[in-house]
């Protein structure tokens, strides 16, 4: 009897050897999570990465059937990204898209019915169409560290900046310089990208404009810098930029519509995830630590590194800068 006693006494913890337990399993925790972060990152840059890697194969592939690369806007401002659709198993969104050439200066992609609705304020989508040509997501075009699709408040449509004519298309109301982003219920439906053609400089001379550029049709082989050492595709995952355009402070942020005609490297890098909280919608930026990834001319995928200086930057952006950017 008192044997039963004593094993009854000793058959559950006592309160140390419960704390103890406790204690050693936070431990453990705290030892496995930041390993299990870090895999997940790895496993989210390996996902980034391909998706890039796709869409310079798209651009070869686009390159190998018209014998050059699409501009990085055309008369109406549609950006490359759109035009390779076709070549990323997307014909279905790209025959939705409206290509039909209006007035220059008057007409441009965002502004067909088409291929958004018009600019309400409005949180209802009127239909038809059943589609926008803007609208639909693309899973790769989404990098698995950025924020998800709704996540973003709307979307930018186009980034023009320089001299009318020259840098964007004659009669363009905004040649001189602009963002324009848009309005509901246009910026709920169009479809969001976190990558984004590499424009280049439009301020340092021809040389330092990139592959892709305003009315430039480019072929990989002439790149005078090199394919493998010039900027096709970089990452640009958006952020929050307060009282943009004079329409008070934004909570959520922004990033590139698809059809968007890409993004200047004279704007930067943002150089931490902070800064795509504050005030980086314009940047080339990733949810990445430390890194963006980038798509060069050649069809590889390396990281670049956030805090790279501007002038190496806008040298590997330049086609034809002369300045050869190599790599260990």
């Amino acid at each position: 009897m008192l044997r039963s006693r004593r094993a009854r006494a000793h058959a559950g913890f006592t309160l140390i050897e419960l704390l103890v337990v406790i204690a050693i399993i936070a431990i453990l925790i705290g030892l496995l999570l930041p390993a299990v972060q870090k895999v997940r990152e790895a496993a989210a840059r390996m996902s980034c990465s391909n998706n890039l890697k796709q869409l310079g194969l798209a651009a070869h592939n686009y390159e190998g059937a018209l014998g050059e690369l699409p501009p990085g806007g055309d008369a109406f401002m549609t950006g490359p990204i759109q035009m390779l659709l076709p070549y990323m198993e997307q014909d279905n969104l790209f025959r939705n898209y409206n290509l039909t050439p209006g007035t220059p200066g008057t007409i441009w992609w965002f502004q067909s019915a088409q291929n958004r609705p018009p600019s309400t304020g409005l949180t209802t989508v009127p239909r038809p169409p059943a589609v926008y040509g803007g609208e639909g997501e693309i899973k790769m075009l989404q990098c698995p560290s950025a924020l998800a699709p709704a996540s973003y408040e709307t979307v930018w449509l186009s980034i023009t900046y320089g001299t009318t004519g020259i840098d964007s298309p004659p009669g363009y109301p905004w040649g001189g310089g602009a963002h324009l982003r848009s309005a509901n219920p246009g910026g709920i439906v169009l479809g969001r990208s976190h990558y984004a053609a590499v424009l280049g400089d439009w301020r340092l001379g021809a040389g330092y404009r990139g592959m892709f550029y305003y009315g430039t049709k480019s072929k990989i082989a002439t790149v005078a810098d090199g394919s493998s050492n010039t900027l096709m595709f970089m990452e640009m995952a958006g952020g929050i930029w307060p009282n943009a355009f004079g329409t008070g402070a934004h909570s959520q942020p922004w990033c590139p519509g698809r059809g968007m005609n890409g993004n200047f490297t004279a704007f930067g890098i943002a150089t931490s995830n902070n800064d795509l909280t504050q005030n980086a919608a314009a940047l080339f930026g990733s949810y990445h630590p430390q890194i963006l990834m980038a798509c060069y001319g050649d069809g590889s995928v390396r990281p670049l590194q956030k805090n790279t200086n501007f002038p190496l930057l806008a040298a590997m952006a330049g086609a034809s800068d002369g300045q050869v950017v190599t790599f260990n």
